[in-house]
């Protein structure tokens, strides 16, 4: 990395988002986006992706201080091709009107389903996940390993090139493959090097989690390994008549101490099908 790239940020493509981090994260991030069930996790993802389409499509120039990705990847051994784009025309009304699997598809935005080396092992008979012929299939038997194809996740990241920004749906899929102590040790030791490698090649990192599904301990522990952790909640009065969405910056190295101290807050989220996630300011944390 760059002296110069230490003062570059990378948009997430979110402006209410982006305004707060100070125009985006910084050239080398690693994420965790820790999402409790149907907080907006995914949401937030799908519409930083749809964000970045948007404004090539509307030939508007990067801000300020800030540095387009060259391209932008969803990992995922939960969505298959077809499910991922019928899942983004549902949420983004407008993705036709773009193009988008004529002008971004395979282009800026790549979709990666893992779900052949992930299930390589498993029980799931081959037809429930994959498109391939039987005889297709035996030729061409996926790369795996005991950890849920995790090390092809791995592989992944060195064919990606620098300045791209990565997403991974979800790291939760992973987490039974390392319950028991030494492999949790190596899947810390996994998210440490990504912090490493994404600093060394210019990428950005980041990752889903679904909360409450590690001990607090173990949250902290993987927490320590990335730059930054955004909390998505549901807002716990038990007065309210309607639940609502939150969120809130855990920690981001090299941006949280220069946000201004009115922004250091819990936000209302809302998520729609011309928007998708937004935020808005709700209250100072004291």
């Amino acid at each position: 990395m760059s002296e110069s790239d230490d003062l570059v940020c990378v948009p997430i493509y979110i402006p209410s988002v982006d305004k707060i981090l100070g125009g985006g994260m910084p050239i080398g991030s690693t994420v965790l986006v820790v999402s409790e069930p149907g907080a907006g996790g995914q949401e937030m993802i799908l519409t930083s992706l749809v964000g970045y389409c948007r404004e090539i499509w509307s030939k508007n120039p990067a801000a300020p201080n800030t540095r387009r990705p060259g391209a932008m990847y969803y990992v995922t051994p939960k969505l298959s091709r077809s499910t991922f784009i019928t899942l983004m025309k549902r949420q983004f009304s407008f993705l036709d009107e773009m193009n988008f699997e004529g002008e971004f598809l395979d282009k800026r935005v790549f979709h990666y389903d893992f779900g052949d080396a992930f299930f390589a092992r498993s029980i799931v008979p081959y037809s429930w996940y994959s498109t391939k012929s039987i005889t297709e299939y035996l030729m061409n038997m996926p790369s795996s390993d005991e950890y849920g194809g995790v090390t092809y996740l791995a592989g992944l990241v060195e064919k990606i090139p620098e300045y791209s920004m990565v997403f991974v749906d979800s790291l939760t899929t992973y987490l039974p493959y390392f319950s028991e102590p030494e492999k949790w040790k190596s899947f810390l030791a996994l998210m440490y090097g990504l912090a490493r490698v994404a600093k060394a090649r210019n990428l950005i990192f980041v990752l889903l989690l679904t909360a409450d599904v590690l001990s607090k301990s173990r949250e902290i522990e993987l927490g320590n390994a990335f730059d930054g952790i955004l909390h998505l909640v549901w807002q716990k009065s038990v007065s309210a008549m309607s639940r609502q969405r939150q969120m809130y910056i855990g920690k981001f190295n090299g941006v949280l101490p220069l946000i201004l101290v009115r922004d250091i807050a819990i936000y209302n989220v809302t998520i729609s099908s011309d928007i998708g996630f937004e935020i808005s300011n709700l209250r100072r944390v004291t």
